[in-house]
């Protein structure tokens, strides 16, 4: 049976010799939270937390996550590499642990360097329609800035969203395509909890 992340925290702690509490004191996850990590009740562990419970533990994020395998681009042939797919948009740039790709693809990439900066993504809902229509595929360049009126995946902390984004003086608005979706603006210093983190630069349409 394959070993699960929760039996390998349980297994690296036990093998340390911690106790729930000192496990807590050292790394600042709560006793009740490293519980659920263990029973496997919380099945999706947040980026910072991994790194964090894996410093605790002296490993590292692979070992609890049980591969060792990256989500980086593949070679195929000259220009063409296998590039990974997600599943969702917050998947995608990791906004979780068990952030993973479904499968990869071959795409051609036109300067190999940045080869790794490419990853596509399967689209759910529906706020981009007609452009960008459920089920759809996009590929996304990671990148940190983009110009206004662009399509751009944005992070909100842990979330993740395909918009069009636009930017003022000192506010930051979120457009859908689709009308029966309202713009989100963000003011002020609400406008730095939007974060770019790629440019959508091909839509990939099912048959």
């Amino acid at each position: 049976m394959e070993e699960l992340a929760s039996d390998r925290i349980k297994r690296r702690r036990k093998e340390l010799g911690l106790s729930y509490q000192e496990l807590a004191d050292s790394t600042g996850i709560s006793k009740s939270t490293l519980q659920r990590y263990e029973t496997g009740s919380i099945r999706s562990i947040p980026l910072d937390k991994l790194d964090t419970l894996a410093k605790g533990l002296h490993t590292d994020a692979l070992f609890i996550l049980g591969r060792e395998e990256s989500n980086n681009a593949e070679f195929i042939d000259t220009g063409i590499y296998r590039i990974p797919v997600f599943d969702s948009v917050s998947a995608g740039f990791g906004a979780y642990a068990d952030s993973r790709a479904v499968c990869r693809i071959p795409t051609y990439i036109e300067h190999p360097g940045e080869k790794d900066d490419f990853l596509w993504i399967n689209v759910r809902g529906d706020s981009m329609a007609p452009t960008i229509e459920d089920g759809d595929r996009i590929l996304v360049k990671r990148r940190d800035s983009v110009d206004s009126g662009s399509v751009a995946v944005v992070m909100i902390g842990d979330e993740a969203f395909v918009k069009k984004i636009k930017y003022g003086r000192n506010w930051v608005e979120l457009h859908s395509i689709n009308p029966y979706y309202p713009v989100r603006r963000f003011d002020g210093a609400e406008a730095n909890d939007v974060r770019v983190v790629g440019a959508v630069i091909e839509v990939s349409k099912r048959l």
